[in-house]
């Protein structure tokens, strides 16, 4: 019976394509070269008898019928994908490999102190602050540039995976030298105070706006800071207020000599997930990566508790 059906090695070339929005990026994912690329799409368009992509800026885009294709072969190139990575070795005692992982500011000292306290050596974790911009928020992970990230808000790319780590509670802080607030803060005095506030914003909000009720454009604000490290520096240095998760202010409390404070008003826990591609799902080395972070999360979880009642 003839086959109809373009080669498996044909489709992949074609999925890399449209993943990467160009050949180079497409070639280098797939470890092999544009030439190589170019003339399996050659091949795929004689096949198909239809267009694949056109010349855009120094990419190329997709034809429609490119689109409604990838639609179709996405799904089963990605379960086929976790039936070959499913027979992959990996062995956590002697295998080599450096993951990468984009996380969150207050979770990134204590994911690279527990990397490190892995027997095997060979095993190590690379971190990379979270993009700045959310537009662009997991190009680098769907390209598997990031073995995985960590993020305050679950996806809705289809082609990615999610697990909730943990939720956690973010606090107020502030020095314990501060002038005017010591051993206790009201909702008045965190209104009057002055603030140093997370220049950064999801869903075109401040990170903590999505977490409270309150009205909090009327802070007195004094720092815009582009880190929470900046701000919780700066708050102890001052007698500026900030707001920070938890796990995070419990790092720094003695070493930066500050006050910790649930908030004086209505709030909602903070949930952190783990997000990956779904095409290594299978991957052992990556489940095995999946699992340390889950377990690491646990111990962050049971920390949280029982330092901070």
């Amino acid at each position: 019976m003839q086959n109809d059906i373009p080669k498996y090695n044909l489709l992949a070339a074609f999925a890399a394509v449209m993943e990467h929005g160009s050949l180079s990026k497409a070639a280098e994912y797939l470890n092999t070269n544009q030439s190589t690329i170019s003339t399996m799409l050659g091949r795929l368009k004689n096949e198909v008898q239809q267009e694949l992509f056109i010349r855009s800026g120094r990419g190329v885009a997709p034809t429609n019928y490119s689109v409604n294709l990838y639609a179709q072969i996405q799904e089963p190139l990605q379960q086929l994908n976790n039936v070959f990575q499913s027979f992959g070795h990996f062995d956590a005692a002697s295998s080599k490999r450096n993951f990468v992982v984009t996380a969150p500011e207050h979770l990134q000292w204590v994911l690279l102190d527990q990397f490190a306290q892995i027997p095997n050596k060979h095993l190590s974790l690379e971190i990379f602050d979270q993009p700045e911009y959310e537009e662009n928020m997991y190009e680098l992970l769907i390209t598997q540039e990031y073995d995985a990230m960590i993020d305050i808000l679950p996806p809705k790319d289809p082609s990615l995976a999610c697990q909730k780590l943990f939720d956690g509670d973010f606090v107020v802080v502030c020095s314990k030298a501060h002038p005017r607030i010591q051993g206790s803060l009201s909702e008045a005095q965190y209104m009057q105070e002055e603030h140093a506030v997370l220049e950064r914003k999801r869903k075109r909000q401040y990170t903590i706006s999505h977490y409270t009720n309150i009205d909090l454009s009327k802070r007195r604000v004094a720092y815009h800071g582009r880190s929470l490290f900046s701000n919780i520096i700066m708050c102890s240095q001052s007698h500026y207020l900030t707001a920070v998760p938890l796990s995070m202010a419990l790092q720094f409390e003695e070493r930066l000599q500050l006050q910790v404070f649930r908030p004086p008003f209505e709030f909602r826990s903070v949930s952190n997930y783990l997000i990956w591609p779904k095409k290594v799902s299978q991957d052992p080395a990556h489940a095995w990566l999946r699992n340390k972070l889950i377990d690491i999360s646990a111990k962050i979880e049971q920390y949280m508790q029982k330092n901070f009642v």
